[in-house]
């Protein structure tokens, strides 16, 4: 029985996509292997650098604000001078593939043609969707000998879209979780093949249960992978039931910290800034 030639397509994230990236290649085994990745930018194709911070400052407080740029400080700016010096750099998914000798296939369109032929040449029996901004197409779709599979960080078909753990916990969810599932082009749909929930952590953050749905993640591609090396993915009937958001407004975002929620807290640091789950 061969291995399946797994491709992944995630973002460059400091906190949470790293360590869900490093958990799956050291748990390569006899059923799977890495064979290439690529990375691409946090914000979405039609916006820029300055939309994706705009979104955020929208619901973050200028003291959440002032505390992910103390996060992001650490990670991108003192790591990255260490690895100069030798240091591991836990926080940076390129550092994890150039480390372990994965090929990366860059590239600012997922479904150009010349990407697409560059991923044949690979000859890739699964494709890994991890946070990634830009939305599949057909063409990319029905690349891979198997499947392309998307892990989502909330209990589909609860919360398709985006900012998943911000409405889990704006919307009182008493739970948390992961999804697994089979793509096809309408946003987080396809057949639900891996699904697992949690309560909802105590003093819960969103960038606590960021960082427990990640961790769920790591675990539920790796158990998937290894499953469909060996069978086909059975279909799971989620007793959840279906909504869907876009990035929360401004006045939500009031909305969100006049219920005493919060985005993040310095008490954070102990899980954002681990380097492994």
């Amino acid at each position: 029985m061969s291995k399946l030639r797994v491709f992944i397509v995630s973002q460059e994230e400091p906190f949470y996509i790293p360590k869900v990236i490093r958990y799956l290649v050291e748990h390569q085994n006899e059923n799977f292997e890495i064979v290439g990745a690529s990375r691409l930018q946090p914000h979405r194709k039609n916006k820029t650098m300055k939309d994706w911070l705009l979104e955020r400052t929208q619901i973050y407080t200028y003291w959440e604000l002032f505390i992910t740029t103390c996060f992001f400080i650490y990670c991108k700016i003192g790591f990255k001078i260490l690895a100069k010096m030798g240091v591991d750099n836990p926080f940076s998914v390129k550092h994890v593939y150039a480390k372990n000798a994965i090929n990366e296939i860059e590239t600012n369109d997922i479904n150009s043609p010349f990407y697409l032929t560059k991923l044949r040449e690979l000859k890739i029996d699964v494709v890994l969707s991890i946070s990634p901004p830009q939305l599949f197409g057909k063409d990319l779709l029905n690349l891979p000998n198997k499947v392309c599979l998307n892990a989502h960080g909330t209990l589909l078909p609860r919360h398709r879209g985006v900012f998943g753990s911000w409405w889990m916990l704006f919307n009182g969810d008493k739970e948390i979780g992961t999804t697994i599932h089979t793509m096809v082009e309408k946003l987080d749909a396809g057949e639900i093949v891996w699904q697992k929930e949690i309560p909802m952590p105590a003093q819960p953050t969103q960038y606590a249960i960021a960082y427990h749905t990640k961790k769920i993640m790591a675990v539920g591609l790796v158990e998937t992978l290894n499953k469909l090396n060996v069978k086909s993915l059975d279909v799971i009937k989620s007793p959840y039931q279906e909504s869907y958001h876009r990035a929360p407004t401004k006045e939500q975002g009031r909305s969100f910290h006049k219920k005493g929620l919060r985005v993040v807290t310095f008490k954070n640091a102990k899980l954002t800034l681990s380097k492994s789950f």
